[in-house]
């Protein structure tokens, strides 16, 4: 019998996900278990850092019918992702440039074609977008808000998910249902956390470490973390006028992007290694 979870692992949603193919470009998925706590604004700033560094980025809106990134941004969609569903419209049509390194790829909001899909021509959509991927040197993914979207983008063509959590306790309650379920789903998907919103470092940590205990306990599951990003008023006031996140650059975040640039690279590493060892012994 093929039910939806059978069709789900065709499109992609496998228990080898993500570095299907090692030189392809890194994928990060940005997730929550729900929205409020800044992850669509550190998608933003994260891509903007990888930008700034020179690597031609592409930042996706995961949401599809709930988009605001290009609302974050202050820019236009070139066309609804429903053109793309009736046939009217290639991905590489969607796509919008906003600066020289940095390529939006947006969400509709309220759109009643998207509405009414189900899961698995969801996949089936982001799979089409996902094609994109090696026209860029990194790919930032807003996961969008709830569990569903996260596992979707992070099922398809995603290298990393990045779990963001903040330091209170409904927000590390969500950020753990999404741990165990994409731990069920996507059980080889390698897993950070980064803590927003935090009042000094050793905060950031303690929510780490909170998270990384009931993983380890729990799910057998070992996180890494990415660090922390304190409350910012700039950041704050760059999410309510459209365009200044671009403009707003934070230590912290810019850490960040680095370190997920070094995991990357000794992921693709070790996948390599991991590919050539294999060969080695089917010889």
């Amino acid at each position: 019998m093929r039910d939806q979870a059978h069709e789900l692992r065709a499109l992609g949603f496998s228990a080898r996900p993500g570095l299907t193919a090692p030189d392809g470009p890194p994928a990060v998925v940005i997730g929550s278990g729900k929205g409020g706590v800044g992850k669509s604004v550190l998608s933003v700033a994260l891509a903007a850092a990888f930008a700034r560094g020179g690597r031609r980025t592409l930042l996706l809106d995961g949401a599809q019918n709930q988009g605001n990134l290009h609302i974050l941004l202050g820019v236009r969609p070139a066309a609804p992702l429903s053109a793309l569903l009736a046939g009217e419209a290639r991905p590489e049509e969607l796509l919008v440039s906003v600066t020289a390194n940095l390529s939006l790829l947006p969400s509709d909001s309220g759109d009643e074609a998207l509405y009414t899909l189900g899961a698995i021509d969801r996949a089936r959509l982001h799979r089409r977008l996902s094609a994109l991927y090696d026209a860029f040197d990194a790919v930032v993914i807003d996961g969008g808000s709830g569990i569903d979207s996260v596992v979707r983008a992070g099922g398809i063509r995603a290298s990393r998910l990045a779990v963001v959590a903040a330091p209170e306790p409904a927000s590390l309650a969500d950020a753990y249902a999404l741990l165990k379920i994409v731990n069920l789903q996507i059980p080889s998907l390698p897993i950070e956390v980064m803590v927003n919103r935090v009042s000094a470092d050793d905060e950031g940590q303690a929510v780490f470490d909170r998270l990384h205990l009931a993983a380890e306990r729990f799910l057998r599951r070992e996180l890494g973390y990415l660090g922390c990003v304190p409350e910012d008023e700039s950041l704050r006031q760059g999410a309510r006028r459209p365009g200044a996140l671009l403009e707003t650059r934070i230590e912290a975040i810019d850490a960040i992007a680095a370190r997920l640039e070094r995991r990357e690279a000794e992921g693709r590493v070790a996948e390599w290694a991991s590919v050539t060892e294999t060969r080695g012994q089917g010889t």
